[in-house]
């Protein structure tokens, strides 16, 4: 049996829905929640970033403040996508899931997409850049179809 997968994310949540292939009616199988995407990185660092003075002269008048490489905040980004990626490459592998459509925020949906593995990603059968992961039952299956009957 065929099993379609719909998945609606940003940088702070993921939810999974299956839909009704009778109805079209959508079931939400998985709730992915990442708070500290949302977080400011003043919040997520434990401390300030590094500092460095000149050892010569008057120390007081010359530092520099190293910034860390990458964005705090785009690293937790990172890590949420990971992690529900690698439960879709579970899902696809498992054969829980045959197919996956991705309706996902703009940047998410391409982090999400670059840490699919080769099988989850042969999977993707529609990807479409919109944020749908605030909306409720009614509104949602409208939106849902919506998308889809647009990108097929």
């Amino acid at each position: 049996m065929e099993t379609n997968w719909i998945v609606l994310a940003n940088a702070a949540r993921a939810r999974i829905l299956g839909r009704d292939p009778i109805d079209g009616a959508l079931a939400e199988l998985a709730d992915f929640i990442h708070p500290q995407s949302r977080q400011k990185a003043s919040e997520l660092a434990s401390d300030r970033p590094g500092h460095a003075q000149k050892a010569h002269g008057d120390p007081g008048k010359v530092s520099t403040g190293f910034e860390p490489r990458t964005e705090l905040r785009r690293k937790e980004h990172e890590e949420f996508a990971r992690q529900v990626a690698q439960h879709l490459d579970d899902a696809v592998a498992q054969r829980r899931c045959t197919s996956l459509v991705l309706i996902a925020s703009n940047p998410f949906l391409g982090e999400l997409k670059s840490h699919l593995g080769s099988g989850a990603q042969k999977a993707i059968v529609l990807a479409a850049p919109i944020d749908l992961t605030s909306l409720a039952a009614p509104e949602l299956t409208r939106r849902v179809s919506e998308v889809i009957a647009k990108r097929a």
